[in-house]
């Protein structure tokens, strides 16, 4: 589901992909936010990957909400030297648009993973010739320590095929609820952000005060 981690995640993890050029080096990597829709055209060959369907398949709504989730979230590029390699984006809750409030609602037991502060990490696409199981964490490292520079978080959340919850355990996600959609066991993971900063090695310091806010300009 691509309001999820699962697309990126489940093919880096089954497809190691062949060892980074030396311009695509660890110490290459870098991230930044893509905050206009002509930024985000930077990453439009890598969206093409993101595994939408099956999150239209769970709420047929979310198809027109897109651009909402990109004006809302944060996007990231992730970049190996000059080439932008990976993509991720991340969504406050309480404005309705993340999969967790419009589909999990009703089986979410703490009520703050629906409010201010919580964020729904979603849409982490790698480009299939880049894709490198040891990439995963360091692309989830640096995401959180930029999502920490630009908003106030206290929750992170997703929604994954039960299969992979394993997986996400790595990361300081644990499994909040269970739901199944057709012949598929989903789960909805969630991980108290201090959680998963030490399971992703990340200094835990928020730049942004506690009242920022995202704002959808009309």
């Amino acid at each position: 589901m691509s309001a999820t981690l699962t697309h990126a995640h489940a093919a880096a993890a089954s497809h190691p992909g062949p060892d980074l050029p030396p311009a695509a080096s660890a110490a290459a990597l870098s991230v930044r936010l893509l905050r206009t829709p002509e930024e985000r055209l930077d990453i439009s060959h890598l969206r093409q990957y993101a595994d939408s369907r099956s999150e239209y398949e769970v709420d047929p709504g979310m198809a027109s909400l897109d651009s909402i989730k990109d004006a809302l979230g944060l996007v990231m590029a992730f970049s190996a030297g000059d080439e932008v390699i990976a993509t991720l984006r991340v969504i406050p809750s309480g404005h309705g648009v993340t999969l967790t409030e419009r589909w999990w609602g009703g089986f979410v037991n703490d009520r703050a993973l629906l409010r201010a502060g919580s964020w729904e990490v979603g849409r982490l696409v790698m480009a299939p010739e880049h894709r490198r199981k040891d990439l995963l964490p360091r692309f989830m490292g640096m995401g959180l320590a930029c999502l920490l520079e630009n908003a106030h978080v206290v929750h992170m959340h997703a929604t994954c095929h039960m299969a992979m919850t394993r997986l996400y355990r790595r990361f300081g996600f644990g499994i909040h609820s269970k739901r199944v959609h057709g012949e598929i066991d989903c789960a909805l993971i969630h991980g108290p952000v201090d959680q998963v900063a030490r399971a992703l090695k990340v200094v835990q310091v928020q730049d942004a005060p506690e009242s920022a806010e995202p704002v959808l300009l009309q």
